[in-house]
This record gives structure tokens, C-alpha cells and sequence, in this order.
């Protein structure tokens, strides 16, 4: 059976017959997210299902099963997942997609069965969370004067908020298909937008601009700034109002530690503190917000940056993208826990060239040095925006490969690439019927000894001579 991803448990027996009409059974004992479906003779279809979100996918597995809508075949499926998170991640901050455009990509992702939208809403390019408490994001913050990532320059200004109405009705879309809604005010590095509204919450407390191109930027939050804390704290609480998820993420990757190694105050603070490592000094202030929100109700997300300072607050959850070391494995080893998005793997924003379909199918969901492998809550495929200000881009960036992180989450093991990629076939005639076009068949496929000479056009396709100059300094 041509389903994306693979059922657990099927039994199929051989025909195809009209399908007549289908009954709902609320099940007892039954898993979280667990479904069966039984298509008898005479057509009918018996679903029993353990909560909301089993019969939601129940209803996504009866799409695939049926080519025309109307014969199915006789068979008996029973399925659920191997993890309970399954995530997809969009950033908006370097380039927006508009409401209808994430409500299709929602579409696309329920027909997959991820559970988990990770919207990145804030970073050095802009401010996208609309602000009643400070005005100033909205218009300061959300606006670059223009763009040039890469080689592709546009001179105009750029950028907006999306408001709490917009916000609200992204929520209550993606609620209907079992999807929660987790929005990221990325702190204490990324934060040249936030910094252009209250350049008092840096160290040199100077005029910063909203940043117009990619990279990692020297501006941070100043931790020794009582405002700093203050002002996060409120914007934090003005987050947590419009998002009623159980998750919130708070960023903490790819910080410079330049500014507060030449910060008197800073010095001064981790001298009482008794700190002597600049990454447990950010996590010293990281842990009071995640002290914060956990009193709101809120269990809080970081990227695996924040993982190296060694105190990090065990009652978060780190999600591992890329390490040189194992800090990540030593947090889930003393007791926290993992998200998965291995960027070679993952990361959608890079071409097929460097990350092609074979390659996002043959990750296994484990990271070296884990003792247990209860730690890892789930999976996630991010996209980057930096070079995708399209949402025809997005689309033949995310999918298949999108799919196959679906593939993987639900099944919990890595996939074999001609078996996805029929079952695949389905699934795509389902996308475009969204309206979501996948990238074409024979970008999808490449060998290892390819990836050099992909790095290589993608650098030359996206890094500019002043880029590479200014990425140097």
C-alpha cells in the first residue's frame, strides 16, 4: 500500500472495492495517535481511533489509499507513531510566506502526519511577532532597509509583522490537523532586530541596525542589564498570551561571546556569580527565562548551542543541529531531552546537490554517545529562508525531502530509497492537489562524492566576493 509514511501493521488482501461508507469507533487501550482501519467486502470502512489525532491521520491514510476516491482496497491497517514529536520548521524572519501560503504547507505537512510547526519568527533580519506591549518591534524591528543575501540584492525596504489576528487564525488552521504551533523569539545572539528598537539591551548600548544580509553578527543581548531581562520577560509574556501550545523555543544558537568578554559590567556579574566559561554565563541568564516560563506553563526548546555551557536547566529541550563535540548526548545522558535536525541531513535549504532525497532517508534517528534512546522526543526538518523568497522554492526545497523526515518520525528507522520513492509517487499526486509541486525526480538522487562539488555551486551561486570579504573580518 502506496502510503508516505508507512503504516505499521498492514494486511492486504489482494482486490480493490468501491468504498461504501466509513464508520468512526472511539477505541480503548489503545496508543496515542494510534488508528485502525478495516475495509470489508461490501465496502465499508470501520476506523477506531484513540484520540482526536488518530482519527485526524486515519482520514490522511484513507486519502492515500484511494487513488480516485472511490475504490480502496481490502485490507486491515493498524498504526501509530514511533515518536511524539514530528516537526517541521519555517523561518520567516529573512523572508515571509503569507497566511494562505503556510495554511497549504500545513495541509501538505498533516497529510505526512507531523504534529509540531516550529515557526521561526525572530532574528537578525527582522521582527515578525506583532507587539502591543512595545510598538517599536512593529515598525523598527520589522523592517530592513533592503536585502541582499547572497548575490541577489533587492533595494527596496523589506518586511512587516504578522499580526495576533493572523497569528491566531495560523493557529487555529494548523489546531484542526493535530498541529501545534511553536513560535521562536531567538535570544540571546540574533537579535540585531530586537537591538535596533532598544540599543540600551547591548553591551555598547549603540545605534544597530536591522541586518540586510545573512551571517553570524557580533550583537547580543547584554546578560548584566537588569532592562535586558526585564524587557525579554514581557515580550516572552506577551508571546505566551497568543500561542497556547505547550512549547515555546528560545533560540540560543550561534552567540559571539566578543561583547561580553569586553563588557565590564558582564565581568563583573559572572565574578559574583562564580562563572568562569562564557557559555555557562549565557546559560545563567537562558535559565532564568526558562525558569519564567515554565512557571507560565511553557517547557522550552534550544538549540544545541546552549547545550556546551554544562549548567544548562535539564527541564529544557535541546534541539541538536550541528556539534563538533558531544554535549548534546552528555544533556540527554544526565537526564534531558533531544530533538533531532541534523543539518547534513535535514537541512532543507540546501540543494539536492549537497543533500539529496538518498542522503535525508539514511538518517538513522540516534545521535552518537546517547545511552538511551527514550531521550530523542522526535524529529525535525527545517528550512532557512536566506535564499528562498519564493514560495515555489520552498515548496520543491521541502518536498520530497520533507516526506522523507515524515518517513522516518513515524516509522522510527531510515527508509530504502526505491521503496519511498514508489510509495512517494502517491503522495505527490495528494501534493499537488493541495497545490504543493515537488522538486523534479532527477534532482533527487546523488552519490556521496557529489557533495563537494555541491558545496561548491552553492557557495558560488550565493556568496558574493563582498560577502566572502565581510564573512572573513
Amino acid at each position: 500500500m502506496n502510503t508516505v509514511p508507512r503504516a505499521k501493521e498492514t494486511e492486504f488482501k489482494g482486490r480493490a472495492v468501491t468504498l461504501n461508507k466509513t464508520e468512526y469507533i472511539k477505541g480503548e487501550g489503545l496508543k496515542p495517535e494510534e488508528y485502525i482501519i478495516e475495509i470489508s467486502e461490501n465496502g465499508n470502512a470501520c476506523i477506531t481511533y484513540s484520540d482526536n489525532a488518530g482519527r485526524i491521520y486515519a482520514e490522511q491514510t484513507m486519502k492515500q489509499l484511494s487513488s480516485d476516491g472511490k475504490r480502496v482496497p481490502l485490507c486491515r491497517i493498524r498504526d501509530y507513531p514511533s515518536f511524539y514529536y514530528r516537526g517541521y520548521m519555517l523561518d520567516c524572519a529573512r523572508h515571509m510566506f503569507n497566511v494562505d501560503e503556510i495554511k497549504k504547507l500545513a495541509d501538505a505537512m498533516a497529510l505526512l502526519k507531523f504534529n509540531k510547526f516550529h515557526w521561526h519568527l525572530t532574528d537578525d533580519q527582522g521582527w515578525r511577532i506583532e507587539s502591543e506591549r512595545y510598538p517599536i518591534l512593529n515598525s523598527v524591528s520589522a523592517v530592513r532597509k533592503f536585502s541582499s543575501f547572497g548575490k541577489k540584492k533587492e533595494n527596496s525596504a523589506y518586511g512587516r509583522v504578522y499580526t495576533k489576528a493572523e497569528i491566531k487564525e495560523v493557529i487555529e488552521y494548523c489546531g484542526e490537523r493535530e498541529i501545534e504551533v511553536i513560535p521562536e523569539f531567538d535570544i540571546p545572539g540574533h537579535t540585531s532586530a530586537l537591538l535596533a528598537a532598544f540599543p540600551e539591551l547591548s553591551c555598547g548600548k549603540s545605534e544597530i541596525e536591522v541586518k540586510t544580509h545573512q551571517g553570524i553578527f557580533k550583537d547580543v543581548i547584554c546578560l548584566s542589564n537588569e532592562k535586558s531581562l526585564e524587557v525579554i520577560l514581557n515580550i516572552f509574556d506577551e508571546i505566551c498570551e497568543l500561542f497556547p501550545g505547550k512549547y515555546i523555543h528560545i533560540g540560543g544558537d550561534e552567540t559571539p561571546k566578543a561583547q561580553w568578554e569586553a563588557c565590564p559590567e558582564c565581568r563583573n556579574e559572572m565574578a559574583k556569580l562564580g562563572i568562569n566559561g562564557y557559555k555557562e554565563y549565557q546559560n545563567s541568564f537562558t535559565n532564568k527565562v526558562i525558569e519564567h516560563l515554565e512557571g507560565k506553563g511553557k517547557t522550552c526548546i534550544v538549540w544545541n548551542d546552549a547545550a556546551e555551557g554544562k549548567n544548562l536547566d535539564r527541564r529544557a529541550i535541546v534541539q541538536y543541529w550541528k556539534e563538533k563535540s558531544a554535549p548534546s548526548a552528555e544533556f540527554a545522558n544526565s537526564g534531558g531531552r533531544l530533538i533531532l535536525s541534523p543539518f547534513t541531513y535535514y537541512y532543507t535549504d540546501y540543494d539536492y546537490n549537497i543533500t539529496p532525497l538518498n542522503r535525508t532517508l539514511s538518517f538513522k534517528p540516534e545521535i552518537r554517545g546517547l545511552n538511551e534512546k527514550s531521550s530523542v522526543l522526535g524529529l525535525e526538518v527545517p528550512i532557512w529562508t536566506e535564499y528562498i523568497d519564493s514560495n515555489e522554492r520552498l515548496e520543491e526545497m521541502l518536498f520530497p525531502r520533507a516526506a522523507a523526515v515524515a518517513e522516518t518520525a513515524w516509522s522510527g528507522k531510515t527508509a530504502d530509497y526505491t521503496d519511498f520513492t514508489e510509495r512517494f509517487e502517491n503522495t505527490e499526486k495528494l501534493l499537488k492537489q493541495i497545490g504543493i509541486n515537488a522538486a523534479d525526480k532527477s534532482l533527487w538522487k546523488r552519490s556521496r562524492a557529489s557533495m563537494p562539488l555541491g558545496w561548491l555551486k552553492f557557495v558560488k551561486d550565493n556568496y558574493s566576493l563582498e560577502y566572502i570579504k565581510w564573512a572573513i573580518k
